[in-house]
């Protein structure tokens, strides 16, 4: 089992209104040069395909009206992490997130979690962790290449979604102090 976790400070914990949008609505893996198919808002059940686009950082090449890309697999969203509240000891902890595990025919095999959260510093980071194998014969064979190329894209994950944080404007303090906002079964607190 290959277990990886890359994590980066982002800046700022006014950041995170823009962070926790930009990772809820796949915008982080589009962010590295992968494509989620169909596009809407991560949701426990959810399932996508996920494609890289080869020409990254450039946009995707269009031919004969679809896109160019490479297919990676399907997975299905199995948690979604959207929280913001106050503990016991008056201390505001936010996060935003999900887990997906991928499906039968996805070039691994296993979960993946992005995840921003707000630390104790007012510091906001994302960190993204996976537990998998190689799902396919050819990685199989190539292990090591697996884990290399797993922990590159983690880290184009991170530094893509900190680029596009930078290029957006800061917003206001958060207005949602004390708030969890209730997706369902898949949602969880962090203590």
């Amino acid at each position: 089992m290959n277990r990886l976790e890359h994590t980066l400070d982002l800046g700022s914990a006014e950041l995170f209104p823009l962070a926790r949008e930009a990772i809820l609505t796949w915008k982080l893996q589009e962010s590295a040069g992968v494509i989620a198919r169909p596009v809407r808002r991560a949701h426990v059940g959810q399932i996508v395909d996920l494609w890289l686009n080869p020409v990254w950082p450039r946009r995707a090449v269009r031919l004969r009206g679809r896109e160019l890309s490479v297919p990676v697999g399907p997975c299905e969203v199995v948690e979604v992490i959207d929280t913001e509240v106050t503990d016991e000891e008056r201390q505001f902890q936010r996060a935003a997130g999900f887990v997906y595990r991928t499906l039968p025919g996805h070039l691994e095999s296993g979960e993946q979690t992005f995840l921003v959260t707000v630390s104790s510093d007012d510091r906001l980071r994302v960190t993204i962790t996976s537990e998998s194998v190689p799902g396919h014969p050819l990685l199989k064979a190539f292990a090591p290449l697996s884990v290399a190329a797993q922990k590159m894209m983690a880290a184009r994950y991170a530094t893509g979604l900190k680029r596009m944080l930078q290029r957006l404007p800061s917003p206001g303090p958060s207005s949602f102090h004390g708030r969890q906002h209730i997706l369902g079964e898949g949602q969880h607190r962090i203590q």
